[in-house]
């Protein structure tokens, strides 16, 4: 696909920076609805949803506009990709995004370089292929099934609510099947190094917290120190 087929929202209430990320984003091709707040941005994806949203997070008079955003979006069934850029950069404001489902959380003043690249990452992975062969694989692991051209998986015949980049992590798993080791580094090439090595944990936990929502004690994957993760059952290790 070109980039002419992705449509990308921007929410950021500072007019220069707005103006300076849409005129990056259209150099690039893509198709850009800007908004400067948080309630004119809901109205447009409760008509349309985009392929992609970036955000700031204090957005106007809102200190966690972006995160207000970002929660509304969970509530359509399509995983929308979000990538949060924020001058507050603690602990909590990073695991918080990513705990509502941003896929990036770039620090300001931000490289646009470094953002397009990440972008475009983004949306190849998040954008099935009609000749990629990868949509045909299937789960290796009893009671789990995934869909990867719709970006959907099941867990005893009921959907689990995750992310794009979530699911291509546990596709990984899906793959290796029960006992296989999927490292730090297969997690990252899933998602064509959207996902730091340093945020891999976060990613993982919501995972899980995927799986508990159905079946409460879960509790199959593993950490492998040093290696990454492994899906088994060791209630009898």
């Amino acid at each position: 696909m070109q980039n002419t087929d992705y449509t990308i929202a921007v929410i950021e209430d500072d007019a220069i920076q707005r103006e300076t990320l849409v005129t990056a984003l259209e150099q690039q091709g893509f198709h850009v609805q800007a908004f400067a707040d948080r309630v004119s941005a809901e109205t447009y994806f409760d008509q349309t949803l985009p392929d992609l949203v970036i955000s700031d997070i204090i957005l106007g008079q809102e200190m966690d506009g972006g995160f207000d955003l970002a929660k509304h979006l969970l509530s359509f069934n399509q995983p929308i990709p979000i990538i949060f850029l924020s001058e507050r950069q603690s602990e909590f404001d990073i695991y918080t995004g990513h705990a509502l489902g941003a896929i990036d959380y770039l620090p300001k003043p931000i490289s646009l370089n470094v953002l397009i690249v990440k972008v475009k990452n983004l949306l190849r992975i998040t954008t099935p292929s009609k000749d990629n062969a990868a949509n045909h694989e299937k789960s290796a692991i009893e009671n789990l099934e995934i869909e990867p051209n719709q970006f959907k998986a099941y867990w005893h015949g009921k959907q689990l609510d995750l992310t794009a980049t979530e699911f291509e992590m546990l596709k990984q798993f899906a793959v290796a099947g029960e006992g296989g080791v999927v490292t730090y580094d297969t997690l990252q090439s899933s998602t064509q190094g959207v996902v730091e090595r340093n945020t891999i944990n976060t990613h993982i936990c919501r995972i899980r917290n995927a799986f508990k929502k159905i079946t409460p004690d879960f509790n199959l994957i593993h950490n492998e120190y040093g290696r990454g993760y492994s899906w088994e059952n060791k209630q009898e290790n």
